[in-house]
């Protein structure tokens, strides 16, 4: 097994869940109820604004994800500062909470050739079809490797692999 795999896969979520083991578990997001994919998407564009991209630095080596609750308290709240995981994990939580009719809600990590290229997205199902969110676009997609080609065409990289995980409040990031 390719070692990026073996850290994506089995490491980085025992790394995660230690690493933010006092970040907030429950927050409850303070946006009404969103039921429809046009909602999602104004929701997403709003929330970006409170997002500023951050570069992991030294004290995130090995690259973390904080808690979904804790990234979205922060989104809504002042100001995000974190790389896409963080963001997503943020969407992901709002997601969880706000999108009533969504189901299999996931964050996709791409792990691409060169690494530090790689990227993380939340996908969801929502009214029998399959949606991407990368930042603030919102992307009907029919199956995962439509989010390869996406990464391919939007950043001109090549993915070798994707991984999916979700969040559980007693158990932290599978």
């Amino acid at each position: 097994m390719h070692l990026t795999k073996i850290w994506v896969v089995w490491l980085k979520p025992i790394w995660n869940n230690f690493r933010f083991r006092k970040s907030i578990k429950v927050y409850i997001p303070q946006s009404k109820e969103l039921d429809t994919i046009s909602e999602l998407r104004e929701k997403v564009e709003e929330l970006y604004k409170n997002f500023e991209y951050k570069y992991d630095d030294i004290s995130m080596l090995f690259d973390a994800i904080d808690t979904p609750p804790q990234c979205l308290f922060y989104l809504e709240n002042n100001t995000l500062q974190d790389d896409c995981d963080g963001y997503h994990a943020a969407i992901y939580h709002l997601v969880t909470h706000r999108v009533e009719k969504a189901s299999n809600i996931k964050l996709i990590t791409i792990v691409t050739k060169p690494f530090t290229k790689s990227h993380t997205m939340c996908v969801l199902d929502l009214n029998d079809k399959t949606y991407l969110v990368d930042y603030q676009q919102v992307i009907e997609i029919q199956d995962y490797s439509d989010v390869l080609d996406h990464m391919k065409q939007t950043y001109s990289v090549e993915p070798i692999y994707y991984h999916l995980n979700t969040w559980d409040n007693e158990k932290g990031w599978k």
